[in-house]
């Protein structure tokens, strides 16, 4: 089964509690619609570098309101997770991360021989 993995990014506290909800809200949203084998990932933002490196994720979602000045690798596709916490206004940003699912960021790379 193909895995898809999303990183979703806080940059206040702990961040735990949006980035979760994000996090459990893309990955249900997506099993609605089909897919399966998704990996959710969260993080602060001091800990991108790190995970984008070792983790590979195929989609990023922020749930810090700025989605431009992360330094992210070209072509990663960047959401903003802002309506996934709050449930208005989320199925463009699912049909989004969706669409950029099926043209994976990493595609070619076998990212277990990088972890």
């Amino acid at each position: 089964m193909v895995s898809y993995r999303i990183l979703v990014v806080t940059g206040v506290g702990t961040g735990g509690w949006t980035s979760k909800m994000a996090a459990d809200r893309v990955k249900e949203e997506l099993e609605k619609k089909g897919i399966k084998g998704v990996e959710t990932k969260t993080c602060k933002v001091a800990d991108l570098k790190i995970l984008l490196d070792s983790w590979l994720p195929d989609v990023v979602i922020t749930v810090i309101g700025r989605e431009t000045d992360l330094n992210l690798p070209e072509g990663l596709p960047v959401f903003s997770g802002v309506s996934l916490v709050s449930g208005v206004g989320m199925e463009p940003i699912i049909d989004g991360i969706l669409e950029a699912l099926r043209r994976p960021h990493w595609a070619g790379i076998d990212r277990e021989s990088r972890v």
